[in-house]
């Protein structure tokens, strides 16, 4: 045991002495903190943005008030009245983006149809997007492997390239005392990086310290342990440094692109979803043509829905509001099964690539990552489902007063309902990704411990 920690020590020293791997690594730790800062100004970007929505409704009711000085028709109110459906951030989303970057934080609505105002995104830049946006989870994931990748490629042929592994194997030790001497050495250098950064993105966004910070904290370490393991099967083949670094690239290539976009390919086939350009324009054409369709065939529809409102006085006028906005609703009405469909597909192609992210540990943890930061793909479904309910209570709202003909005051503004909604971790799916990351890496080390004790070394 003396013997293994004086070659960790001496890793220490010979690590301090190469010059390029403290610059490498010091890198590393830049970007991390560069990752850690763009997250969190992210986060607190769309914070900002959302603490002034409520400040835009009161100034839109102040100008209603102002045209309208008067008690005034509710479709008039409806018409001009804008609200918004606000998702609320967590504050482990600035360690995790996820889907956050690339779907509104809010839905701005009218008491219009719902789907067109639904999927109305906010404006990105396309040069963004095709970048993506770089936070700590990205750097975890995609750059702490390629570290992996320097400090271990060449573990023992460096040794034997230098021509001294004879003589350091003549001494009392064993190839694998000095293979888990590096090892240790560098997973200490590694992990310490990985959990220094986690520490401070943690405390700059002010997480609560839960359950969830250890989960984190094992789902980065098991992470890296991967990728060691990794690093030990190709070590254990005992072949040239410039071998062993083409071929880890080589894996990191496969496990970080090739196998995520041949995933991509195979479940947007096995899952077809709905293009929403097609919901968009059947609920268009459903609403544009219900000004050419008789008043009554309009209202017996709609009426068939609410039966409650059967009762309200015939309509003779050439326009009135509550046909109006009947016709919205049947507009959104016409295209519910594929507004369905679309949220069915999505959700069924995010519980596929959950059955087959053990493929790729890098997918299994950005989700995971992702699940645990309350940015993933269903905690947006669960806000597109609350700005549905919160839709349907704003109609709940004004339909009395359209159907009963009752004058809309300013005291009425006060009693609609108000909107909120904020992400909430999936633990769950973080647990399970922590469970099929165990079993990779005990896989995939106990493959190359395997390896390294049964095939003996090669001393040229």
């Amino acid at each position: 045991m003396k013997i293994f920690w004086i070659l960790v020590q001496y890793e220490w020293r010979h690590f301090r002495a190469a010059k390029g791997l403290v610059v490498l690594t010091g890198l590393v730790l830049l970007v991390g903190l560069y990752g850690i800062y763009y997250g969190t100004t992210e986060i607190n970007r769309q914070r900002q943005h959302l603490a002034e929505l409520p400040t835009l409704a009161r100034h839109n009711v102040e100008e209603l008030k102002a045209k309208f000085p008067e008690p005034e028709d509710a479709g008039n109110i409806g018409y001009y009245h804008t609200t918004f459906a606000v998702h609320h951030p967590l504050p482990w989303a600035s360690l995790s983006l996820g889907q956050r970057d690339v779907n509104p934080s809010y839905v701005k609505l009218r008491l219009l149809g719902l789907q067109g105002q639904l999927y109305a995104a906010e404006n990105v830049n396309p040069t963004k997007m095709l970048s993506g946006n770089f936070d700590l989870a990205f750097v975890l994931v995609y750059l702490f492997p390629l570290l992996i990748i320097a400090l271990c490629f060449n573990l023992l042929s460096s040794e034997r390239e230098q021509g001294i592994l004879p003589l350091l194997l003549a001494q009392p030790v064993s190839a694998g005392v000095v293979v888990g001497a590096k090892l240790t050495f560098r997973l200490g250098l590694v992990l310490g990086l990985a959990w220094l950064l986690s520490a401070v993105a943690m405390g700059w966004a002010q997480v609560p310290l839960d359950a969830r910070v250890g989960l984190w904290l094992a789902l980065v370490t098991l992470y890296c342990l991967f990728w060691f393991g990794v690093a030990l099967v190709v070590t254990a083949w005992q072949r040239p440094s410039a071998f062993n670094a083409v071929a880890m690239v080589g894996l990191w290539l496969l496990l970080l692109v090739l196998v995520p976009g041949l995933l991509n390919v195979y479940v947007a086939a096995k899952r077809p979803v709905p293009q929403g350009i097609e919901l968009t324009v059947k609920q268009r054409e459903e609403i544009h043509g219900g000004w050419d369709k008789p008043k009554a065939e309009t209202m017996n529809r709609f009426f068939a829905l609410y039966p409650q409102w059967r009762d309200t006085t015939t309509i003779k006028e050439r326009f009135v509001w509550r046909w109006y906005y009947a016709f919205q609703h049947l507009g959104d009405q016409s295209v519910q099964p594929l507004a369905a469909a679309y949220t069915s597909g999505l959700r069924q192609r995010y519980e596929l690539v959950e059955q087959l992210n053990w493929l790729s540990p890098a997918v299994n943890v950005q989700t995971s990552l992702n699940a645990l930061a309350g940015s993933d793909l269903p905690t947006h479904l669960a806000f597109q489902q609350s700005v549905v309910r919160y839709h349907d209570a704003l109609r709940a709202y004004y339909y009395p007063f359209l159907f009963n003909k009752t004058p809309f005051t300013h005291a009425d503004y006060a009693g609609e309902p108000i909107h909120t909604f904020t992400s909430t971790s999936e633990t769950p799916t973080a647990v399970q990704g922590l469970w099929k990351l165990l079993i990779s890496t005990i896989v995939v080390g106990s493959i190359g411990w395997w390896l390294l004790r049964a095939r003996p070394v090669a001393l040229r």
